[in-house]
This record gives structure tokens, C-alpha cells and sequence, in this order.
């Protein structure tokens, strides 16, 4: 009689992988296989990249990879996004929070509000036509769990220019220069109209005062298309040509030669966005690589232990 020698499983090491790594490609399934265009000198909207619609020259733009990891991050949940508290004043913010932040600024009526509602994902922003309708400054943690901090914090400011208060501003100032949590100040400039003289005035604030700050464009489907019809079947190779050197040149106003400014320049990078334009179910156009600057800047690369993504809520 044959006796077969037992089998002794040998154990497998644990495969270590980064968060981007874990995420389901299923995720954003339009990202991995858009839709080619019929047309060779048009791209669909769900082909265009953070190549396309941003410039970088001092950072790399995100991996399709990081773009799914920060969707995944921002999908909404019953603790996430989450309004935790608004004040008129810097004195009346909280001090114990310890999340990091990033503030999002702009002149009145240019699409802010919008934007904020497209990136977390829910219309929990006050929106108007009229502008100067966001009067204090309003905060909303982002994947957060239950009894758990959150992963960070968007600050939604009052917007500058026209139908403002000079004493929001003073206000607006004495958190950017005085909150710890403070990581980055975003601020959005209408593409229509490039950067105008109170634009100017608050980078020229901003790099005297050595706050972190990054451009995003808005409404940058009016750059890209002559009108919305003709955006609906995509941008033209003319169109993202036109798009790019509109970008280039607002560098040096941006990022000025530091042997002429008063200070350092913003970010090396400028994203560009258009809420009203929608990719695919729950995209925005630019919004993902909106969605991943706020992570860098918070300090989440997507291979931090710990950081776990928000899971949907059950329906």
C-alpha cells in the first residue's frame, strides 16, 4: 500500500500595495476606456486628460491612478461631505481642529460655489446669479467616517470684487496669514476674462504675505469651444492648442521672475475646470485633477497608511 506524503502549504508573503493600487478599476471606468472620437482632430470629453486641460512645468500631472484615487476619496457618504462650521470673523474659527485645509477664493460670482458643489460631489454650497451671495467663511470636511476625523477640510471664502465688503476681506487675510491648518488657497479666475487688476492685487497679496496659493481657471469650456453645442461632441485639436497658450502666457503673471517680485509665486502648476460641462455620471470636467491638487496638498499621496477611502453610501 502507497503512502502519499503530506503537502505542507508554504506560506505566501504579504503583497504590499500603495491605496492608488487597492482601488477598484471600475471606479471611474470611463477614464480606462473613453469613447474614441470618430473625428482624428477632436477629442470626446471623457478623452481629454489633465495634459489637455492643465499646465504643468514644475509638477508632474496626476496618473490616471491618482485621479481614481482622489474620486474615490470625494465620494459622498453619510459622513462625507459634511458642514462643520461657518464664522464671520478669524476669531470665531475653530482652534482645535486638526485637519489640514485648503481655502477656496475668487471674485464674487466666478463659479466658486459651483465648483465646490462639483467637487465634493453634493449641492451643499449656496449658489446664486447674484453675486456676493457667500458671506462668512463656510467649512466641509471631506472623507470623513463615522467618529473619525476628517481627511480634509475646504474652506468656501466670500468672493472679492464686485458686491464684497472691505471688511470681509480683512477677515479673509487674517486667516490666511494666521490658521496653522491652513495647507493651500485656491484661487479661481474667470477664463473669460483672464486675470484682472483685483486678481492681481490678491497675488501680489499673497506672495508678500508667502501664502501657499495655486490658479484654477473656471468656465474653461468658453476657451475650448465656441459655444456649448460644439463642446457636447468634444474639443478640437485648435481648441486644446488654444487652451495651452492661453495657459502659458498667464505664467510669468502667475509665477513672476523672483529678481522683479515682492515674493514667492504660486504653485507651478494651473488647473483648469468647467462645472457647468459633465464628463460622464458624476464627472465634471477638470474636476479630478481639481480633486487630487487638494490631496497633494493636504499631504495625501495615496500610499499613506491609514488613509482608507470613503466608502458609498448603501442604497
Amino acid at each position: 500500500m502507497r503512502i502519499r506524503a503530506a503537502r505542507i502549504p508554504v506560506p505566501r508573503k504579504p503583497v504590499t500595495r500603495s491605496l492608488i493600487d487597492q482601488i477598484p478599476q471600475t471606479a471611474t471606468p470611463s477614464k480606462i476606456n473613453p469613447t474614441p472620437s470618430s473625428n482624428p482632430n477632436k477629442r470626446t470629453l471623457e478623452e481629454l486628460t489633465p495634459t489637455d486641460l492643465c499646465y504643468y512645468w514644475d509638477t508632474k500631472p496626476p496618473t490616471p491612478s491618482q485621479l481614481a484615487f482622489a474620486d474615490k476619496i470625494f465620494i459622498p457618504s453619510r459622513h462625507s461631505p459634511l458642514k462643520l462650521w461657518s464664522a464671520s470673523k478669524f476669531r470665531t474659527t475653530p482652534i482645535s481642529s486638526i485637519e489640514p485645509e485648503v481655502a477656496f477664493l475668487g471674485r464674487s460670482n466666478v463659479g466658486k460655489s459651483s465648483l465646490l458643489n462639483a467637487i465634493m460631489g453634493q449641492d451643499i454650497c449656496w449658489t446664486s446669479s447674484k453675486p456676493g451671495r457667500t458671506r462668512e467663511m463656510n467649512a466641509f470636511g471631506i472623507g470623513g467616517t463615522k467618529g473619525g476625523e476628517h481627511k480634509v477640510v475646504l474652506l468656501d471664502m466670500p468672493g472679492y470684487g464686485k458686491a464684497s465688503r472691505a471688511e470681509w476681506g480683512m477677515e479673509i487675510m487674517k486667516y490666511l496669514q494666521g490658521r496653522k491648518q491652513l495647507r493651500r488657497a485656491f484661487i479661481l479666475i474667470d477664463s473669460e476674462h483672464g486675470i484682472k487688476q483685483n486678481d492681481a492685487e490678491i497675488l501680489s497679496l499673497f506672495r508678500r504675505n508667502a501664502i501657499p496659493h495655486q490658479i484654477i481657471l473656471s468656465k474653461v469650456d468658453k476657451v475650448l469651444a465656441k459655444n456649448r453645442k460644439q463642446m457636447k461632441s468634444g474639443a478640437s485639436a485648435i481648441g486644446i492648442q488654444r487652451l495651452q497658450d492661453f495657459l502659458r502666457k498667464l505664467q510669468p503673471q502667475v509665477q513672476p521672475d523672483q529678481s522683479i517680485s515682492n515674493g514667492p509665486g504660486a504653485l507651478g502648476e494651473i488647473l483648469t475646470c468647467s462645472a457647468d460641462t459633465h464628463v460622464g455620471p458624476g464627472r465634471v470636467l477638470g474636476v479630478d485633477a481639481v480633486r487630487w491638487a487638494i490631496l497633494s496638498a493636504a499631504g495625501i499621496d495615496g500610499s499613506l497608511e491609514g488613509v482608507q477611502p470613503t466608502p458609498e453610501v448603501p442604497t
